[in-house]
């Protein structure tokens, strides 16, 4: 998924493991603790102590529901690897293979992507609440792009 173009729709994707950051929390009070796992992540500069990363991309990945998205869950920050993961410290995180209702969140962050999860919260996708993620490519880099692609896994 390094290089990937705007997608919107459905899409299934094989699993792969991210290892990187981690906490449980839920969306209440998600908004102040997901911004400091960010601020820790760039901080303690994790991708230099993931072993077997495959790239540059950054994950978040949303795993361990304890029910749909108003119950506890775990997000990890981190990278994709390939092979074992040798996590120590850090937390691996396998997204499940499924399928996944793509969309994209480009433009003012975090607002545009606050308002993607927003209008996943009140759609009526039948959502599997196993593993969602973000991707943070070279898009959401590029000045005036600001892409994060939002994958959420369904039920068809």
């Amino acid at each position: 998924m390094s290089e990937y173009e705007v997608k919107a729709g459905l899409e299934k994707l094989e699993g792969f493991s991210v290892v990187g950051l981690s906490i449980v929390t839920d969306n209440e009070k998600a908004s102040e603790e997901i911004n400091a796992l960010w601020e820790e992540f760039f901080k303690q500069n994790i991708g230099q102590e993931v072993e077997n990363r495959v790239d540059d991309v950054i994950y978040a990945v949303y795993s361990d529901y304890e029910g749909d998205h108003t119950k506890p869950y775990r997000l990890t920050i981190g990278y994709k690897i390939e092979g074992e993961p040798k996590a120590g410290h850090l937390h691996h995180a396998r997204v499940q293979s499924a399928d996944y209702a793509m969309m994209s969140a480009a433009g003012e962050q975090p607002k545009a992507l606050v308002e993607t999860w927003q209008a996943v919260w009140q759609s009526d996708l039948d959502r599997k609440f196993e593993t969602d993620f973000e991707v943070y490519g070279k898009r959401f880099f590029e000045e005036g792009v600001h892409e994060i692609l939002v994958c959420i896994g369904v039920n068809l």
